[in-house]
Parts: structure tokens; sequence; C-alpha cells
């Protein structure tokens, strides 16, 4: 089973990712898996990502016009993966599409899948996120929650989780304090807490990943199990330093 199938992704659907731990990885896998499989897929931003080449994406758009992009990926055939921003910053990151656009895209329906970057994480293993973030659009079918599962009893500091003020202030616990399970737990049911901003009517899957020995991948099982007891459709368990990626797949 590929990370596409376990995810359970479906024709014409976009996917936003968000949260910490391997979003760019996941984003590019599964773009690959899906060109493979024969699929026109468009991958982009709603925050900023390092500018994609070859072999990431097979073609790269700068828009201005979003119904001019359209006209010219028209003529693109499958199978591709097709790279799209605003611009390009003075860093070289890829600036995001603004959401009305994505929205305008996936209604165009000329796309096998649109995979989309809704989060920011400065290379952390966990977020919680701000009060403007993530920007997920309005039409998104599916957002797939990422954390690291080494994340777990890491110090709830800056250099493990982004956004770890508000992770103390929500959970009212002393600064550096361990993020266990039971405060990942929390942090999920929080309103303001890891799936904040997903809309009402997306599917909502996690992704652990980074889970390489048998203990992290035991660890990361254990917190499937009560996650996909919160209401998440499924869990699934990665790691990607081996070509299998997929270690399990918890659902209801």
């Amino acid at each position: 089973m590929n990370l596409a199938e376990a995810l359970d992704l479906r024709a014409g659907e976009m996917v936003s990712l968000i949260g910490a731990g391997g979003k760019t990885t996941t984003l590019f896998r599964l773009a690959k898996e899906l060109r493979d499989d024969t699929g026109k897929i468009l991958v982009t931003t709603t925050t900023k990502i390092f500018k994609p080449a070859k072999p990431h994406v097979d073609r790269l758009f700068l828009i201005e016009d979003v119904n001019a992009f359209l006209s010219a990926t028209a003529q693109i055939q499958a199978p591709v993966i097709v790279g799209a921003g605003h611009n390009v910053d003075d860093e070289g990151q890829l600036v995001g599409l603004p959401m009305a656009w994505l929205d305008l895209l996936a209604q165009s329906a000329q796309f096998d899948s649109i995979l989309v970057e809704a989060d920011s994480a400065k290379s952390t293993l966990f977020k919680v996120p701000s009060e403007i973030a993530p920007p997920v659009p309005k039409g998104c079918d599916l957002t797939v929650w990422i954390m690291a599962i080494k994340a777990v009893g890491k110090p709830i500091s800056s250099d493990w989780v982004d956004g770890a003020e508000r992770a103390i202030s929500i959970l009212g616990v002393p600064a550096e304090a361990p993020l266990t399970k039971e405060r990942i737990i929390q942090l999920v049911q929080h309103p303001l807490g890891c799936l904040k901003g997903i809309p009402p009517g997306s599917r909502r899957v996690a992704l652990l990943n980074q889970a390489e020995s048998p203990e992290e991948i035991e660890t990361a099982k254990d917190l499937a199990r009560s996650l996909v007891r919160l209401g998440l459709e499924k869990v699934v368990v990665a790691g990607y330093l081996n070509d299998a990626g997929v270690k399990e797949v918890i659902s209801k």
C-alpha cells in the first residue's frame, strides 16, 4: 500500500497538508505516486515552500492570472506534476496562491489531484497553529494533519514545537514540560489546537510521521488509536527512510 492509498486520496480531490514534521516531503511523495499512476497533479501552497524543480515538479508556473494559467495547463497532458505559485520571494521561496484561486482551480476539474501545503512549521516536529493559521482552502476535500512521532516526550519549547507558547497556554503546564501522548490529545481536541481551521466539509486524517524504530511504530500506533476515537477518519503511521513508507493504517 502506498501513501496515497493509505490516506484514501480520491480522484479530483483537493488535499491540504497541515501540522509539522514532514509536510513538504509528504507533498512531493504523494505527487510522485499520483503521477506514476498516470495522474495530472497540481502542487502548490497557501504559505511558502522552497522553489520546486525537477524531479519534484515537471513544470513550474508563476501565476498572475488564474484563467490564463488554466488555459496554459489545459494543453499539458498527464502524467505530469505541475507546480504553481504567485511569485518567488527574495529568499528563493515559492509564494503561495490565494485560497480563492485554489477553489477556482478545483472547480475547473482539470487536475486529477490538487495538493496544497497549507501550513508552515519552522522545521519543527510538532505545531500548534497561530490565530491566523493554517490557511486551508474552503473547498478542500481532505485535510491531512501531520506530526513527527519523534516529538513525543520532547520538551514543549521552540526547539521542537512551533507555537510552544500557545501549547503551554492551552495545556496550562510549565515551560518545557514534556509533550506526552495525553497532552497531544488535549491539543488535538482543543478548538484552538492542532485541527483549528479545517473546513467543516473536509475529511480529516492524521499522519504520524518519522516512525522508524519498532518503539516509535508502537508509540505511533498507540497514539493513533486514541486519535481515531476523537473522530478522525483514519490515522496513517509512516516513515520515509525505506521504500515502504506506510507502516500501519488505523481507522474507525
